[in-house]
């Protein structure tokens, strides 16, 4: 479901293709960040169901660990607010902010091993600040995950 105004205040690309590796991926992050945003709402049940279904029930539920500890690591050395789109409306949920997107990259680009790229990205993310926790989750993260060419940089 849309609202007024939807996909445009924090966009900056359109999302991966729907079912894709990459879409799933950002689609749990946001639930995970919807989920200590309001609680109550368990959001991040649908995110474990969600990696459990596409990853199977032994990986699926390592994918969504490794992306909470990807978040978490991130948000230590983040100072100011990770921008994300609602995952609840499907305008939203069609648009990256920037932030989405240098985290999407940040997986991809450990995964084809381009580490210095990757250590420039985490050091914009990370605002600065130590990135060896963000990246050395990625690392484990990106093992878990298909082919590459999948996660868009």
């Amino acid at each position: 479901m849309s609202h007024p105004g939807c996909s445009s205040r924090n966009a900056f690309a359109p999302a991966p293709a729907s079912g894709s590796a990459a879409w799933t991926v950002l689609q749990i992050l946001r639930l995970q960040i919807q989920s200590q945003i309001a609680p109550e709402r368990h959001s991040w049940q649908r995110g474990l169901a969600m990696a459990s279904s596409v990853w199977g029930m032994a990986e699926g539920p390592q994918v969504f660990a490794a992306l909470a500890e990807m978040l978490d690591q991130m948000g230590r050395s983040r100072r100011s607010i990770f921008r994300f789109s609602n995952p609840d409306c499907r305008g939203c949920a069609a648009m990256m902010t920037a932030h989405e997107t240098q985290f999407l990259q940040i997986i991809s680009l450990v995964s084809r091993a381009e580490t210095e790229k990757a250590e420039r990205l985490a050091f914009l993310l990370c605002e600065a600040n130590d990135t060896t926790g963000l990246l050395l989750v990625a690392g484990r993260l990106s093992k878990l995950l298909p082919a590459p060419a999948t996660v868009r940089s």
